[in-house]
C-alpha cells in the first residue's frame, strides 16, 4: 500500500506525515543517497536498501520529492538507462503483494503532474492525500499558537480576537510563511526586552514580506485537487469544481507559469 503526499511548498506534508509515523509506531526510512558513478552500482545498492527494508518491516518508505526521484523516466539516454532500471524496480517493490501489510510506502511532491504516471495507480499509491494552506485567520492562528508554544512562548487567550482577525488579511500564506511571521515576532520581543504580545505579532505581520510566486501556488494547490482520491478531502473552494474545470485551470496556470 502507498500513500501520495500532494500539496504546494511550505504546506506542511513533511511535517504531518513525520507526526503521522510516531503516532503510528511506525519507523520511517528516507531512500536517498543511494546512487553511485560505477556502472552497476546503482542497481546492487537499490537492492541492498530493499532488502533492509524488507527485514526491518513493518515499516515505512518515505520518498521526498518524488517528481524529481520518479519523473517521466527521462535521463535513460545520458546514464546508460540506470534511471529506468531504478524506476523500474522501485515500481515493483510498491507494487509487490508480499509487501503489502509490511512496507507503507510514502511519496511527497509538489508537482504530482511530473511523476510517472504509472506509479500513481492503485496498487502502489493507493491514497492520494492533498494538503492545503489554512484557509482562514482562525486556521492560521492554530498554526501560530502552535509554532509559538514550541518557541516556548505562549500568547495569552485574550490575543485570539485580534491577532486572528490580522491574520485574516494573509491569504496564500503558507505555513512556513506563518512560521517565519512567529519567529521574527519572538525575536522583535526580544530585542525590546519584554513578553511576547500581540503588537510584536502585528508588526511582525506588517514587516514581513512572502515569496511572491502566486500563480506557482495556485498551480500546485490545482494539481493536488486533480489527485486527490477523495472530493472529501477538499476545502470548500475546490470540492465543488467539476474535473474538466481544474483541468482547464490547470492548463492556464501552466501557460503563465511557463
Amino acid at each position: 500500500m502507498g500513500l501520495l503526499a500532494v500539496g504546494p511548498m511550505g504546506v506542511g506534508k513533511t511535517f504531518v506525515i513525520k507526526a503521522f509515523l510516531k503516532e503510528a509506531g511506525l519507523p520511517g526510512v528516507v531512500l536517498k543517497n543511494f546512487r553511485s558513478k560505477w556502472v552497476g552500482s546503482t542497481e546492487s545498492n537499490l537492492e541492498r536498501v530493499l532488502k533492509i527494508i524488507r527485514a526491518m518491516s513493518p515499516i515505512a518508505l518515505v520518498i521526498d520529492e518524488g517528481d524529481r526521484s520518479f519523473g517521466s523516466g527521462e535521463g535513460g539516454e545520458t546514464d546508460g538507462g540506470t534511471s529506468s532500471r531504478v524506476i523500474a524496480r522501485i515500481k515493483d517493490f510498491m507494487s509487490d503483494t508480499d509487501n503489502r501489510g509490511h512496507v507503507l510506502t510514502i511519496l511527497m511532491t509538489n508537482r504530482p503532474d511530473k511523476l510517472d504516471v504509472d506509479i500513481k495507480r492503485p496498487g502502489r499509491l493507493d491514497r492520494k492525500i492533498p494538503f492545503f494552506y489554512a484557509d482562514n485567520g482562525a486556521d492560521r492562528m492554530h498554526v501560530v499558537r502552535a509554532i509559538l508554544k514550541r518557541g516556548g512562548a505562549p500568547l495569552p487567550a485574550d490575543a485570539d480576537a485580534a491577532l486572528t482577525e490580522a491574520l485574516d488579511a494573509l491569504d496564500g500564506y503558507s505555513n512556513a510563511d506563518l512560521e517565519a511571521i512567529a519567529l521574527l515576532a519572538l525575536d522583535l520581543a526580544r530585542e525590546a526586552g519584554t513578553a511576547l504580545a500581540v503588537a510584536h505579532l502585528q508588526q511582525a505581520i506588517a514587516d514581513f514580506i512572502p515569496p511572491q510566486h502566486t500563480d506557482t501556488i495556485q498551480l500546485m494547490e490545482l494539481l493536488a485537487v486533480q489527485e486527490s482520491s477523495r472530493r472529501s478531502l477538499l476545502p470548500e473552494r475546490f470540492a465543488k469544481l467539476a474535473p474538466s474545470e481544474v483541468s482547464q485551470l490547470i492548463a492556464e496556470l501552466k501557460r503563465r507559469v511557463r
